[in-house]
């Protein structure tokens, strides 16, 4: 197995451990079992394309930033994965460290929905803090 490929494994460890994510975590977020996610980390088995665009994918980056951390020396890794996110953060992106892990995780599925669904789940929410906000009123009317 070549550099790259044993490194893979270590940036992806890198990256979840930066995002204070499980591998069970990552696991449900790329649809795979926590075993796998496991042998990639270390470096016992070399992820697939499709594996590798799932896990890129639960670990909220892209696959070419995955390839380009494992391009560097071991001990630049993390460095280079935190200066990668600062550099994105900086083009413009939400700041995702203002975000709890609920809220970012809603953005991330509501960002994969449809036009129509995305429509869809905007007037049921709208509906939902209608109901919650009448419901709050009705509770402090009877205290």
């Amino acid at each position: 197995m070549d550099n790259i490929a044993m490194n893979i494994g270590h940036v992806i460890k890198v990256l979840r451990i930066q995002r204070r994510m499980t591998q069970e975590q990552i696991a449900l977020e790329a649809d795979m079992a926590t075993s796998n996610v496991s042998r990639i980390e270390k470096g016992l088995r070399q992820p697939s394309q499709k594996v590798l665009q799932k896990l890129a994918k639960a670990l909220d980056t892209k696959p070419s930033v995955l390839y380009a951390a494992s391009e560097q020396p071991i001990n630049d890794i993390s460095d280079f994965l935190k200066k990668e996110e600062n550099e994105e953060k900086n083009e413009g992106g939400i700041d995702r460290l203002l975000l709890n892990p609920d809220t970012h995780h809603v953005l991330k599925l509501f960002s994969e929905l449809t036009p129509n669904n995305k429509a869809l789940l905007i007037e049921q929410l709208k509906t939902l803090h209608r109901w919650q906000a009448k419901s709050d009123t009705d509770y402090l009317s009877k205290k």
